[in-house]
């Protein structure tokens, strides 16, 4: 298994890329009324819009950096009723792929009630990087906004 690794504040984090579809720059995201602070916006993504899930703004609580390195990771996401949707994740940081045959993961220290992501750990040299489940990455509040495109 391939892991993409991004930065939320101080923290490592990483995800697996097996429903990665594309790492793109950061672009312009139109925003909407009324949705939680870590929407992003709206990605006009090959003619189809897209919602931008602001990762830092969801773990960290305060929003992406716009650096050079912060990307959107075009994702396919599965919905509670199977359907599958395209979804951007908004990381800094983005930059390695580490491959986890060699990886040694620990489980949580931690269980923060209502954070479902956030997976197992592992060293990587003195860092602590923590997996982000991505079929886990949309909490319960937001997957009914969701739309399936038609």
């Amino acid at each position: 298994m391939l892991l993409l690794t991004f930065k939320a504040g101080e923290n490592e984090y990483a995800l697996e890329t097996t429903r990665v579809l594309r790492i793109a720059p950061c672009a312009k995201l139109r925003s909407f009324p009324n949705t939680p602070a870590y929407i992003a916006g709206i990605l006009n993504y090959r003619s189809e819009p897209i919602v931008v899930v602001d990762l830092s703004m969801l773990i960290n609580h305060t929003p992406c950096a716009l650096f050079l390195s912060t990307r959107i990771i075009i994702t396919e996401y599965s919905r509670a009723d199977n359907r599958q949707i395209l979804l951007g994740l908004m990381a800094e940081g983005v930059a390695a792929f580490m491959k986890d045959d060699r990886l040694d993961f620990v489980e949580n220290v931690l269980k923060t009630p209502g954070v479902n992501y956030l997976g197992k750990m592992f060293r990587a040299g003195d860092r602590l990087i923590q997996l982000v489940k991505t079929e886990a990455i949309v909490p319960a509040e937001m997957e009914n906004m969701l739309m399936v495109p038609a």
